[in-house]
C-alpha cells in the first residue's frame, strides 16, 4: 500500500489508529482519573447498606456474628455504643482471628481481655472495650445527635476514611447484647485502598496500551490494505474506461457496496460503449449525408459552368438540383442544431392552445411534393378534436419527424396513416407505417440519439426520434411505439387538453 494520505487505505488506517487511541485514552481516564471517585461512591453506598443490615438484625441473638461477618466481608470497623460512648460491641475485619479472646462491655464485667493493648494500658473510655474508640468519636456523637433523620455520613479531613453513623432505636427486646436499649452504630472504612490499585493499573495500562497500539496498527494496516485493494482495482479499471477501453468486467465479491459500484460502472461502461458506437455511426452517417449533397452541388455547379451555361433549360435543371441538395444539407444541419438546443434547455416551450387537427394538416401539406413525386399516400383519420396545450412550433417538429420517419420506413404500398383520437383528458395522435416493423430488442434504443435501425435500413443522423422524445418529455406527454415484424410500426403520443 503506497503512502498517500488521501488514499482510501491510508485514511482507513489513520481512522482506525485514531479510534484505537481514543478508546485507550478514554479507558486511561476512567481507570486512573475517575476510578477514585467511582470507588468512593460505591464504598459509601456499601457502608449504608451494611448499616441497614445491622439495624434489621439489632434484636437478633446472633447480632455479634452478623457484625463480624459484615466487617470481614467489607473491611469495616464497627462500634456499637450508647449515647455516652460506652461500648456494647466492636468488630473489624480481623475479629475472627481472636474470636476466643474478645470481650464486650456489660454492667458487671471486670475482664479486660483486649488483645490490642497491654495490661497496663488504659483505654480512652473504659475497661472491657474491644478496642480503643477512634479519634474524633465525640465529634461523631455530636454530629449524629444534631441529625434530623438519625444518620450521619462524612469523610475525614484527610480524605482517607469515610465515617457513617446511625441511631438504633430501643426495641424492648433483651435477647442480645443491646438488651433492647437504644444504641449508636459507628462504621468507618478506608478510602485510600484504591490508590495502590490505581498505581498498579497505571503501570499495567502503559504496557497494555503500547502493546495494543502496536498490534492494532498492524491489524489496521492489513485491514486497510484488504479494503483498499478492491477500491484501487476498480479505480484502475475506471481509468481504463476513461481512456476509451470499455471492455472487461469490474471486480466484485468483497462487499455489497463495492458490488453495487462495480455494477454501476459496468452499466456505465456498456452505455459509454454503445454511445461510442452511436457516435461513430453518426460520424459515418453525417459524413455520408454531408458528402453526398456537397459532391452533387460541386458536380452540378461545374456542369453549369462548363456545359449548360448557355442552355437555359439544362442550366435551370442543374440549378434546381443544386438548390435541392443545399436544402437537404441545411435540413441536416438544422436537425443537429435543434437537438442541441433542446438539450441545452435555452428555449423552454411556450404553451398555448393548439388546434392539433389543423397542425396535422399543415405538416402533411409540406410532404405533398414528395408524395406526388414518389407515390406516397398519407391518410388522415380523425373525429372532431379539441385544442391541446403545447408549443406550436415544437409540436410541428414532432409531427414532421414522425411522418418523415414513417415515409422512410413504410412498405411498397407507400401508405402512411395519421390518426387522431379524442380521449377523456387528452388527445392521442398515432402515426402508422406498413413497413418491416421494429425488432423487439431495439425498442429500448429507438428514442436515443444517433440510433438508426440496421434491420430497417436506417439512414440519417439518428436524431429524429431523439428530438421527438426531448420535446414530448418537456410537454410531459405520454408516448410510445407498437410494432410487429412485417406489419409496420405505430408511433403515438398523448397531449393534455
Amino acid at each position: 500500500m503506497k503512502w498517500n494520505r488521501k488514499s482510501f487505505g491510508v485514511k482507513l488506517w489513520l481512522y482506525f489508529a485514531v479510534f484505537t487511541a481514543i478508546i485507550f485514552g478514554a479507558l486511561w481516564l476512567l481507570q486512573t482519573v475517575f476510578l477514585q471517585n467511582f470507588y468512593n461512591g460505591m464504598v459509601m453506598q456499601n457502608v449504608q447498606k451494611v448499616a441497614e443490615q445491622v439495624d434489621q438484625q439489632r434484636d437478633s441473638a446472633d447480632l455479634e456474628n452478623t457484625i463480624d461477618s459484615l466487617t470481614y466481608d467489607n473491611s469495616l470497623l464497627i462500634f456499637l455504643t450508647d449515647e455516652q460512648g460506652n461500648v456494647f460491641y466492636s468488630s473489624d475485619e480481623h475479629s475472627y482471628s481472636y474470636q476466643e479472646n474478645k470481650t464486650y462491655y456489660t454492667a458487671d464485667s471486670e475482664d479486660d481481655g483486649n488483645p490490642y493493648r497491654s495490661t497496663d494500658e488504659l483505654l480512652n473510655w473504659q475497661i472491657g472495650a474491644f478496642r480503643n474508640l477512634p479519634q474524633g468519636y465525640d465529634f461523631f456523637l455530636q454530629s449524629l445527635s444534631g441529625s434530623d433523620d438519625g444518620t450521619v455520613g462524612y469523610p475525614l479531613e484527610s480524605g482517607d476514611t469515610y465515617i457513617y453513623g446511625m441511631v438504633l432505636p430501643a426495641s424492648g427486646a433483651d435477647s442480645n447484647l443491646l438488651g433492647g436499649k437504644e444504641a449508636v452504630l459507628y462504621i468507618s472504612t478506608p478510602l485510600n485502598t484504591v490508590n495502590a490499585t490505581v498505581g498498579i493499573l497505571r503501570i499495567l495500562l502503559i504496557w497494555v496500551t503500547l502493546a495494543s497500539l502496536v498490534v492494532g496498527l498492524v491489524i489496521a494496516f492489513f485491514i486497510a490494505r484488504r479494503f483498499g485493494r478492491p477500491v484501487s482495482v476498480i479505480s484502475i479499471q475506471a481509468k481504463h474506461m476513461a481512456g476509451g477501453n470499455f471492455e472487461g468486467t469490474f471486480e466484485k465479491g468483497f462487499c455489497s457496496e463495492l458490488d453495487e459500484l462495480s455494477d454501476t460502472l459496468g452499466q456505465t461502461a456498456a452505455e459509454l460503449a454503445r454511445a461510442e458506437n452511436f457516435r461513430r455511426e453518426l460520424l459515418a452517417n453525417v459524413s455520408h449525408d454531408l458528402r453526398t449533397p456537397l459532391t452533387m452541388i460541386r458536380g452540378y455547379a461545374e456542369m453549369v459552368r462548363d456545359v449548360s451555361w448557355d442552355d437555359a433549360e439544362k442550366r435551370d435543371t442543374d440549378l434546381a438540383i443544386i438548390i435541392r441538395e443545399a436544402d437537404r444539407l441545411t435540413g441536416l444541419v438544422n436537425e443537429i442544431l435543434t437537438y442541441s438546443e433542446l438539450q441545452s434547455e435555452h428555449q423552454p416551450p411556450e404553451f398555448e392552445d393548439v388546434d392539433i387537427a389543423s397542425t396535422v394538416q399543415y405538416i402533411i401539406g409540406q410532404f405533398d411534393p414528395l408524395c406526388k413525386q414518389d407515390g406516397y399516400h398519407i391518410e388522415v383519420l380523425h373525429a372532431p378534436c379539441p385544442k391541446v396545450k403545447g408549443d406550436r412550433k415544437q409540436l410541428e417538429r414532432v409531427l414532421y419527424n414522425l411522418i418523415d420517419n414513417a415515409i422512410h420506413h413504410t412498405g411498397n404500398n407507400g401508405k402512411i396513416q395519421v390518426i387522431l383520437k379524442d380521449l377523456d383528458v387528452a388527445v392521442r395522435i398515432e402515426v402508422r407505417d406498413y413497413g418491416n416493423g421494429i425488432p423487439k430488442d431495439e425498442f429500448p434504443y429507438i428514442w436515443e440519439r444517433y440510433f438508426t435501425s440496421k434491420k430497417r435500413n436506417g439512414k440519417g443522423t439518428g436524431l429524429g426520434l431523439a428530438i421527438v422524445k426531448e420535446i414530448l418529455v418537456t410537454h410531459k406527454a405520454v408516448f410510445g411505439v407498437e410494432s410487429d415484424p412485417d406489419e409496420g410500426s405505430m408511433f403515438w403520443f398523448e397531449l393534455r387538453k
